[in-house]
């Protein structure tokens, strides 16, 4: 019994450390109805087996305004320390300012579905009745309530029925799940960085050859700046895009052609927090385009509001993604005008992306040329604990037609993915085909795309002879993406989405993206010293570690 009530309390303390991310949870469960309940909950009926307790919801709103204890709920204090209790009564009325227009309507897609149905698997309207529906009311209701707001206590007055259940023995089982792949990913990113370590020790740098210039300092090129829009490859949409064209400078003359970069931002995200990078990698000589896929990008979000659409991916955005960046690539291959600015050349046919997220499963969809896993897929997404939040977009591709698409583009010479989602979309089959260089970097607390099953896992399939792992310490999905001022998360969301130093790792990424970048596309061997797991080992900061890694063998992170 000791057992159980210490995993319950340090998940409970897990959560309450972090309100935001209870936001996210509780703010998860909106719909669109809001039609007055027939009656509000009275009791909280938690089931454990045979065992039942019941606590009244009028006690739990006296003890979060006095503090007072009363009925069952004084019964339990006395297994629950002072600080769990003072956090207990802080939560009941801690609010959640959710949107409510942005939470009703994502609720009605695939993916807010698929949510539903696992809370209700530990909330119940009755004794193993799923309360997923009642989770959706309560939690609308409780949202348009303007003077309590979404909060617990209001969620509880708001559910639809008398009584609410919460399956407990579920709630543990899915804890103790939870918690030993928290535990699981902290000993295999530790196993990674001890490998890199090891790499690093194995081929020390050289500390007798000059000094290397830090590339995460701006370079000494200016550019331009274009804005187009091309047309997708079935001409129903078009595509907007920055072009960055760096301004000539008597190297550049001299030089045949110029090599271009994409850089490709992930679901429902803007050109705007990855501008950065863009301008960072044209200051270095490189041509750059700044894309988004329209049907899977902010714009899609803001249909989906308005009610224009009702998916944020729909099925399609898998097979257009990547195939956008084709028809870009395709269009400002025509642009005379650009192509010889200043008497240089952009070579479209020597084409470095850096994706992000879904943009990094674009990435790499676009150099596997391989195909979509739907058997793998259809597996996975039928089991119901498969902890990685990164299904909730991958299964959405299963509502494709089963048949052979056109992903790859032979013009993309080399490719960086940033916390991609591929494990089970492209899966071992793809990745193992690549033949190009090719970089992986993951986040260590990467909530959305787990870094062992999305970018530690998939590494070891790669097979090509450039490849490299980059790991983020203390980093979550949102890191490399810097905050603008059009941000539609609330500021506390977005720093737990991003990590403890995000302009740390956006440094990291910029110095990645030029070194890797001038090695694979302009072939130049100065730029091998940086893509070293010793080089990486002397810059990292001991707020936030990076490691690189030139192998590493499936055996050490199973």
């Amino acid at each position: 019994m000791k057992y159980l009530k210490d995993l319950i309390s340090s998940a409970f303390r897990h959560l309450v450390r972090r309100p935001a991310t209870l936001m996210i949870l509780l703010g998860a469960i909106a719909s669109g109805s809001i039609a007055k309940p027939s009656e509000a909950a009275e009791t909280v009926n938690f089931r454990f087996s045979v065992f039942e307790v019941s606590i009244s919801v009028d006690d739990l709103e006296i003890f979060s305004k006095t503090g007072e204890l009363r009925g069952a709920l004084d019964m339990a204090s006395r297994y629950i320390s002072a600080s769990d209790l003072a956090n207990f009564q802080r939560i009941l009325t801690e609010r959640a300012d959710v949107p409510i227009t942005v939470l009703s309507r994502f609720l009605y897609t695939s993916q807010g579905e698929r949510m539903l149905d696992i809370l209700g698997e530990y909330i119940n309207t009755g004794p193993n009745l799923s309360g997923n529906r009642a989770i959706r009311a309560a939690a609308v209701l409780a949202t348009a309530d303007k003077q309590n707001g979404l909060s617990l206590l209001n969620f509880l007055r708001k559910f639809p029925t008398s009584d609410i259940y919460f399956d407990i023995q579920s709630g543990l089982q899915t804890v103790s799940e939870l918690s030993d792949l928290v535990q699981s990913t902290q000993k295999i990113v530790a196993t990674v960085n001890a490998e890199a370590s090891r790499q690093a020790l194995a081929n020390p740098q050289n500390t007798s050859a000059p000094q290397l210039a830090d590339l995460r300092i701006k370079g000494d090129r200016q550019w331009e700046r274009y804005s187009f829009n091309a047309p997708a490859l079935n001409s129903k949409y078009e595509i907007p895009f920055y072009l960055f064209v760096p301004k000539p400078n008597n190297a550049n003359l001299r030089a045949k052609s110029i090599p271009a970069i994409i850089i490709y931002p992930g679901l429902i995200s803007a050109r705007e927090p990855l501008l950065y990078l863009a301008e960072h990698l044209a200051s270095y000589g490189f041509a750059v385009i700044l894309t988004v896929s329209p049907n899977s990008s902010i714009d899609q979000l803001d249909k989906l509001i308005v009610g224009l659409a009702s998916e944020i991916a729909p099925p399609q955005s898998f097979v257009e993604r990547p195939q956008d960046i084709s028809a870009v690539l395709d269009y400002v291959e025509k642009l005379p005008s650009i192509n010889n600015t200043g008497g240089q050349d952009i070579n479209w046919n020597n084409v470095g992306i850096v994706g992000h997220s879904f943009g990094g499963y674009a990435a790499l969809a676009l150099v596997s040329d391989a195909q979509l896993q739907f058997a793998d897929l259809a597996k996975v997404c039928q089991a119901k604990n498969e902890w990685n939040p990164s299904l909730l977009l991958q299964c959405v591709a299963l509502g494709l037609p089963n048949q052979t698409y056109k992903l790859g583009d032979p013009r993309i010479k080399s490719a960086i993915a940033v916390s991609p989602v591929t494990s089970y979309v492209l899966g071992k089959a793809a990745l193992s085909k690549i033949k190009v260089p090719v970089a992986i970097m993951g986040s260590s607390d990467d909530t959305f795309a787990p870094v062992v099953s999305e970018q530690i896992i998939p590494f070891t399939w790669l097979t090509n002879e450039n490849r490299y792992l980059v790991l983020l310490n203390r980093a979550g999905h949102t890191a490399v993406t810097a905050i603008t001022s059009s941000d539609r998360l609330a500021p506390e969301v977005s720093n737990i989405l991003a990590g403890s130093n995000p302009i740390a790792s956006q440094n990291y990424l910029k110095l990645l993206s030029v070194a890797f970048f001038k090695k694979h596309l302009l072939q130049d061997s100065l730029y091998d010293r940086y893509l070293t797991p010793a080089y990486f080992d002397s810059i990292s900061a001991r707020s936030a570690q990076v490691s690189l890694l030139r192998s590493l063998s499936i055996d050490k992170v199973q």
